[in-house]
């Protein structure tokens, strides 16, 4: 099966990139001073990042290749998880490289392909794809250990996954294809479960429609506009959306179904313009041979009447719900509803749509954002205001 990850050459610096973040930022501060008194507050972010690392200092020394995950430090630094540096790179609170720890390699501490990374209390998991490895750091870098990735998922291989601050982990695993599959627009059932942070521990949650996709004949990719599981984990409760509707399912960890979350508002139908976006996601940075290839994909598909509900899932510091809609095309933020331990929807996030959340703290956001068209991306940290219910 095929997956288009393919990064887009870096040809323009980050200063487009953090101009389209300020913009967002800026339309969201002047939204919240039009909310209704009855609504939820619009908890607000401001326009200046706390912390701003772009790819390239102005000397031109490289300072980030390809970022998959950032979380900040207690002395208001970063750690970012860099698939192209091969290792774990270390800034201060002023974005000044300090070090990096790991490098190209499939030893201990080395780092050939960095899949994915997740920071679960006061360590670090990385994914490494070409060891089929999961290696837990401290947050100074050091190795603590390393295990199979399949052992340490409780015996099965993940597709997407979330963990807390114990370190207790959801996973969904890989959708089943066959290349005898009908041509199209597919969507097959997918296990979701709890594993400790050791895999020696297993929880089943039962099975959810995985994420849809177009079989080709001897292939598969993303389907336009697809809908796909989306996981989080926190403090007690354990969420599990599939994007269908505006429902996501709430269990405790202990696996016993709790009740669900529904974000506000109807859905939205799908658009002329939110396909032409979809596909200019879709074959971005794509060669011309592979643009051809996705053409025929997207003659293969059928596209959905309306948007996914929701595009991720985070809990944050205070183990509240954070779950993004998902952005339609002309959107100039993506909005983010939060919702408390108990239920109670209690505030609305307005975000720009390029930033990939990481981290959401107490009173900062954490993430990357990236220009899909390209490449150019950045490390930002920001600073949240929450304001509390009138």
């Amino acid at each position: 099966m095929r997956h288009r990850d393919t990064q887009p050459v870096r040809v323009c610096r980050h200063r487009q990139v953090r101009a389209l973040v300020l913009l967002a930022l800026l339309t969201s501060t002047a939204c919240a001073s039009t909310s209704d008194d009855a609504a939820p507050p619009i908890w607000t972010v401001d326009p200046t990042p706390l912390l701003e690392i772009a790819d390239d200092d102005p000397t031109g020394d490289v300072r980030l290749g390809e970022t998959v995950h950032v979380t900040r430090l207690p002395d208001g630094g970063v750690l970012v998880s860099d698939r192209d540096l091969h290792a774990l790179r270390f800034f201060d609170a002023q974005g000044t490289f300090l070090r990096a720890v790991g490098r190209k390699g499939t030893g201990p501490g080395e780092f050939e392909y960095i899949a994915r990374a997740w920071r679960c209390g006061d360590s670090l998991f990385v994914q490494e794809i070409a060891a089929s490895r999961m290696s837990v750091h401290a947050l100074d870098g050091s190795l603590v250990r390393a295990m199979p990735a399949v052992e340490f998922a409780g015996g099965s291989p993940t597709f997407h996954s979330a963990c807390n601050a114990a370190g207790t982990f959801v996973h969904h695993g890989w959708y089943p294809f066959r290349e005898d599959a009908p041509l199209g627009r597919q969507r097959a059932t997918v296990p979701v479960w709890l594993a400790s942070a050791t895999g020696e521990q297993r929880v089943e949650l039962g099975e959810v429609p995985g994420p849809e996709f177009v079989a080709y004949g001897y292939g598969a990719g993303p389907a336009l506009l697809g809908r796909t599981p989306r996981l989080a984990i926190g403090q007690r409760s354990v969420y599990v959306g599939t994007a269908d509707s505006a429902v996501v399912q709430v269990f405790t960890l202990a696996g016993q179904l709790a009740g669900v979350r529904r974000l506000p508002g109807p859905p939205r139908r799908v658009t002329e313009a939110d396909l032409e976006r979809a596909k200019r996601l879709d074959s971005a940075g794509q060669s011309a041979a592979q643009q051809r290839q996705t053409r025929e994909e997207w003659a293969l598909d059928t596209p959905p009447t309306t948007l996914p509900a929701y595009d991720a899932m985070l809990v944050d510091a205070d183990d509240h719900l954070w779950v993004r809609r998902f952005p339609a095309a002309g959107d100039e933020h993506a909005e983010w509803t939060v919702f408390d331990p108990d239920g109670t929807l209690v505030a609305t996030v307005l975000l720009p749509p390029l930033l990939t959340v990481h981290e959401i703290g107490r009173d900062h956001i954490a993430g990357i954002v990236q220009d899909p068209f390209t490449g150019t991306h950045a490390v930002l940290v920001l600073s949240l205001t929450r304001t509390p219910r009138r």
